[in-house]
């Protein structure tokens, strides 16, 4: 097998055919595959969030910016893993291990040993036990909060979102490392891994939008047969969602009269990060319904 990407070809004598498709209803998109270390290792890669593109450098000719922070990361495994620090009121910060994933959208996912082990349940203010995600492994849930800070490298978040995971299997169950940083991070920087020299630069923009989440308690897939089509996974209790009477394996029709279909996952998710009041059309079964919707914060 071969495999081209802009220019660099990588050869597979000996090769593993694992489907995406169960990964796909949570994206709300067709996936056909990933790029991981071994592409990773040979290039330095990237990802500029603001502009929505990917850029591969030769390792040779990559310097960082003036203003860039450099992480040093782990690679060994695969996997990015940088040092940082969780921040909790009145009480000093917390190292740990944070795995590095562009392919994670949640802002700080904590795994469930070291949540438990450091009280971060209890400090985090939570309001609810929800979907925090799904993919490969199936569905993840956990609890909902903020920490006062994260730390990874030298650059630090306020206030961020935290999930704090109730796997007791699977990844999210791991001793070490100790959580994983995704998408809702790195979004606020340009975001460089330099798996060669084993760092991570990261870039940030000037204007970083407020960590939010969602405000529903609902948690949005895509339909397996037909991506177009949103579902809602699960409905978290004692949150808007439950009081107004949606329920698992609804399907979102319209909001406001705009066609779900229009709008797509994504679109539908944005919206519901938002306190605001919806009508929502719906299908259960063969039934239409129209339900309204109230969002409100969370946490």
């Amino acid at each position: 097998m071969t495999l081209s990407l802009d220019g660099d070809t990588l050869s597979a004598p000996e090769f593993r055919v694992f489907s995406l498709s169960h990964v796909e209803p949570f994206e709300g998109r067709r996936v056909d595959g990933l790029l991981g270390e071994d592409f990773l290792r040979r290039h330095v890669v990237q990802f500029d969030y603001a502009h929505r593109r990917v850029r591969i450098i030769d390792p040779r000719s990559y310097v960082p910016g003036p203003k860039a922070i450099v992480v040093p990361i782990d690679t060994e495994g695969g996997l990015a893993v940088a040092d940082g620090s969780v921040g909790l009121s009145g009480r000093p910060p917390i190292p740990c291990r944070l795995v590095i994933d562009t392919g994670v959208r949640a802002t700080v996912i904590f795994y469930h040993p070291f949540a438990e082990g450091h009280g971060l349940l209890d400090a985090s203010g939570r309001a609810v036990t929800a979907t925090i995600g799904g993919g490969a492994g199936g569905e993840t849930r956990g609890d909902l909060g903020r920490v006062e800070r994260l730390s990874i490298g030298g650059l630090t978040f306020a206030q961020p979102v935290a999930l704090f995971s109730r796997d007791t299997v699977g990844v999210f169950a791991q001793s070490e490392p100790d959580g994983i940083v995704g998408g809702e991070i790195l979004r606020r920087c340009q975001a460089t891994f330099d798996y060669p020299n084993g760092r991570l630069v990261l870039e940030p923009y000037t204007d970083s939008p407020p960590f939010v989440y969602d405000m529903s308690g609902t948690f949005l897939i895509g339909d397996s047969s037909d991506l177009g089509r949103v579902m809602i996974f699960s409905v978290a209790e004692r949150t808007p969602a439950a009081e107004c009477g949606l329920r698992k394996g609804d399907q979102i029709v319209s909001i406001d009269g705009r066609p779900a279909a229009s709008l797509g996952l994504e679109g539908a998710r944005a919206l519901f990060r938002r306190a605001a009041r919806y009508r929502l059309e719906i299908r259960r079964g063969d039934q239409p319904r129209t339900i309204d919707l109230a969002t409100r914060p969370l946490i």
